[in-house]
This record gives C-alpha cells, sequence and structure tokens, in this order.
C-alpha cells in the first residue's frame, strides 16, 4: 500500500485504489506527509509551468465572434402566391444582394487575416506546450515512481530546495523553493554526494525563480544533496565552489 503514495498524489489511480489509500492515510503518518511533500511539489511545477496569454488575445477572439454571422431563423414556407412574388425580385434588390456579397467577400478576407493571426499564435501555445511536456515528462514520470521520495531543505540564506528521488528510477530532482537570485549572473548547481566521495555535478538549476528545476539520472547510492553558488554555466572545476547547504537524500 506504501507504493501508491506517488501516484495517489497525481491523482493516477482507480477509484477502489483512491479508497483504499485514503483509508491507509488515516493511519500512516509518514505517507500523509510524503503525500502531502508530492502535492506540494506537483503545485510548484505547476505554477512554474502557466503562462499568460499575449493581452490582445482575447480582444481578437472577441471580434471574430462578433463577427462571425450566424444561422438565420428557420422560417415554415409560405403560401405559393408568396413563393412567387418573392421570386420576382426587383432588379435593386439583385443589385444589393450582390453588394451584400461584396462586403461579405471583404470582411472575410479581414476576418479571415484575424482568424490566420489566432491560428498562428495558437501554434506557437502549442509548440511551447509541447517543449514544457518534454521538459516536465521525467519530472512527471519520478512523482509517479512506487517508490517517490520527497523532503525540503532550507538555505542559510533563505529558500530552499526540494528533492524528490527514486531509487528504482536511479533519478532526482532538484527544484528551488524560494532561492535568492544571486547577483552577477551566478547561478545554483545541485551536487549528489556519496560518503567522503566527491561530489558529482547533477546539473545547473534552469531558470531562475520559484520552480526552476534540475533532474538527473545516476544517484546511485548518493545520500546527500549539496547545492552550490557557481558562475554561469557552472562550476569551471567540476567541484562545488561555494557550498550554500547540504540535505540528506529522502529515505
Amino acid at each position: 500500500m506504501h507504493t501508491l503514495a506517488g501516484a495517489f498524489a497525481l491523482d493516477a489511480v482507480n477509484d477502489v485504489e483512491r479508497a483504499e489509500f485514503a483509508r491507509h492515510l488515516e493511519q500512516c503518518e509518514s505517507c500523509a506527509q510524503e503525500v502531502a511533500e508530492l502535492r506540494a511539489t506537483a503545485a510548484r511545477l505547476g505554477a512554474a509551468m502557466a503562462e499568460k496569454p499575449p493581452p490582445e488575445f482575447k480582444d481578437r477572439v472577441l471580434a471574430a465572434m462578433h463577427a462571425t454571422r450566424q444561422l438565420p431563423p428557420r422560417t415554415r414556407p409560405g403560401p405559393p402566391e408568396r413563393h412567387r412574388r418573392t421570386a420576382r425580385a426587383p432588379r435593386w434588390a439583385v443589385l444589393v444582394s450582390a453588394a451584400a456579397a461584396v462586403v461579405g467577400l471583404a470582411a472575410g478576407g479581414v476576418f479571415g487575416g484575424i482568424a490566420l493571426t489566432q491560428q498562428q499564435e495558437l501554434n506557437a501555445a502549442q509548440s511551447r506546450l509541447d517543449q514544457a511536456r518534454q521538459r516536465y515528462e521525467p519530472v512527471a514520470v519520478l512523482l509517479a515512481a512506487p517508490d517517490a521520495k520527497a523532503a525540503h531543505g532550507e538555505a542559510p540564506t533563505g529558500g530552499g530546495v526540494t528533492v524528490v528521488l527514486s531509487r528504482t528510477l536511479n533519478r532526482v530532482m532538484v527544484m528551488d523553493a524560494g532561492l535568492p537570485a544571486q547577483p552577477g549572473g551566478k547561478v545554483y548547481e545541485a551536487w549528489l554526494v556519496t560518503g567522503s566521495a566527491a561530489p558529482r555535478s547533477a546539473g545547473v538549476i534552469a531558470g531562475t525563480g520559484n520552480g526552476a528545476l534540475v533532474i538527473a539520472d545516476g544517484v546511485g547510492t548518493a545520500d546527500h544533496v549539496a547545492v552550490s553558488v557557481e558562475p554561469a554555466g557552472g562550476s569551471p572545476t567540476g567541484a562545488p565552489s561555494d557550498v550554500l547547504m547540504s540535505m540528506p537524500v529522502p529515505a
């Protein structure tokens, strides 16, 4: 039952498993804490992916909506005499209809251009979504791992990091949880530490601000995660330059 914590946190269980694990949480404090940490991590990831649409996008959509011709109302057929009278439309009515058709074609060109612009924006948004999906798919797999464990560590300068680890996947994620921005273009770099062996870099924490993260495979028997402050691009020597904090890996 303990192995369902990651899947339960991401709502990746069926109804029966959800009910059974919910009852299990009432009696297991460790699982309850683990689910809370995994849910907090997933929420931070969601906030990190959030992106506001362009401010003019809504106005364009509304303009196109109001300009789109609706279907005419359905009417009952009239008597035969009316049909005959209607069929003999005067010449001015034909000219007006032709003029309306020309105006309709011109308007179609205008709003067709708006639709094309919107489609381009949608394509760009889809491209960004695909990139985000590729970036965060390994994170989703990690969070759903049966043995995924999460822990949070505080930095002496404020903020800290959230670490999620799976031994079966041999994968770890280190996520910024409010670390202050560093001056001079400096960055944070995560390290895997195994006993007295030299630390191994897990990578530079991508981006800046709450929710930025690095994910790495090859955890091995690492027992600690360290975070250092490095020049832009990471440590030039392959070893931590200025260690900010260190914490045990989630057990």
